[in-house]
């Protein structure tokens, strides 16, 4: 059966169940009303069927704190249970495989890293493309950059990369603030990189690298560097320990923790940046397709968004005064096609 079939097949018979709303709030009712009022009668509809279904369940690569705070905003808004399971990207995209290909995903939607799997999901049936969910308003304001029309997607949150540093190792005045700066030779053998072949994402963000400067560039960045890490937190957790003076690419997220509990670390986040970026997904096979609806469109309005991008280094589409200068997104086949010659050149191939 086609994607778009099944899905639609799904909400009909979720309206013919008529369920009762466990979350039942007088909130969910005003909602529905302001919606209606508003004109919005798509809107209007959409939340009393969601309410009909009563609950939802999202898987979340953003932290737990705010996956909580996204639930229990949308539960008051609309008086919908909201449930989720917190995982970081590769388990959430194995888990949810896993229950896709036995046809029952535990996830009605789930929030997580912009990647092959998400492409993969779509392709195979386990994701509806969100300009087919029948999302009211969709893509409402969100910025054109980040709407996906391939595969189908839209991104909800960034964070932009930036340059980790221990501040008992690297003055505030002397830590790199452009990517030149890394190749001072005081740098060598000081600096601790992200492995790039531990996700698709830091093709993508050495391929905006090479694209500005050269894949001369990066062979003398292989010169500076002392050793790879798989992932930011164990790379900020060398940076503190003084095992290396700066890390590349290291995102606010994994800095600012750490910051808070006494370690020696900041960053800077140059102009010209990308950095992983979180995406919104519907599952085609959804228990509570409605309710899934009403959580995207939620998490893709400013209101939800705010909530969703409350934490520092977690920058919504929407805030473009926190947005750096030059962020730039980068099409993942384009840097798949020099994957090779840049891991190459960064010596990790």
């Amino acid at each position: 059966m086609a994607l778009r079939t099944r899905f639609g097949a799904a909400l009909a018979a979720v309206a013919l169940l008529g369920l009762t709303a466990c979350g039942g709030s007088d909130g969910g009712e005003a909602a529905a009303d302001e919606a209606a009022k508003a004109g919005n009668q798509a809107l209007a509809d959409l939340i009393t069927k969601a309410r009909e279904e009563g609950s939802v369940t999202f898987y979340s690569v953003p932290p737990e704190d705010v996956a909580q705070a996204l639930a229990d905003a949308f539960t008051e808004k609309y008086g919908i249970d909201a449930s989720f399971v917190r995982l970081t990207a590769a388990p959430l995209a194995q888990r949810f495989s896993a229950e896709a290909e036995a046809g029952k995903p535990g996830a009605d939607m789930l929030m997580v890293s912009n990647s092959p799997f998400y492409a993969d999901g779509i392709a195979k049936d386990w994701l509806t493309p969100l300009p087919e969910a029948g999302i009211p308003d969709y893509p409402a304001g969100l910025p054109a950059d980040f709407v996906l029309a391939d595969p189908g997607a839209a991104v909800v949150q960034v964070q932009p990369s930036g340059f980790g540093y221990n501040t008992d190792e690297v003055s505030e005045q002397d830590a790199p603030k452009d990517w030149p700066d890394l190749l001072d030779p005081k740098w060598k053998g000081r600096i601790l990189m992200a492995n790039p072949k531990s996700s698709p994402a830091y093709v993508d963000f050495w391929y905006m690298i090479e694209q500005e400067y050269g894949i001369d560039y990066l062979r003398d960045l292989r010169g500076q560097v002392a050793r790879f890490y798989d992932g930011t937190v164990p790379l900020t957790e060398a940076m503190a320990a003084g095992e290396g003076a700066i890390t590349v690419p290291n995102v606010t997220s994994a800095v600012q923790p750490a910051k808070d509990k006494g370690a020696p670390v900041a960053i800077n986040v140059p102009s010209l940046t990308n950095g992983p970026e979180i995406v919104a997904g519907i599952a085609t096979e959804a228990e509570h397709p409605n309710a899934a609806r009403l959580l995207t469109h939620f998490v893709l309005s400013e209101e939800g968004n705010k909530i969703l991008n409350s934490q520092p280094g977690s920058v919504s589409p929407y805030d473009e005064a926190q947005m750096p200068a030059r962020f730039t997104r980068v099409v993942h086949a384009e840097a798949a096609k020099k994957e090779k010659e840049i891991l190459g050149a960064l010596g990790a191939d």
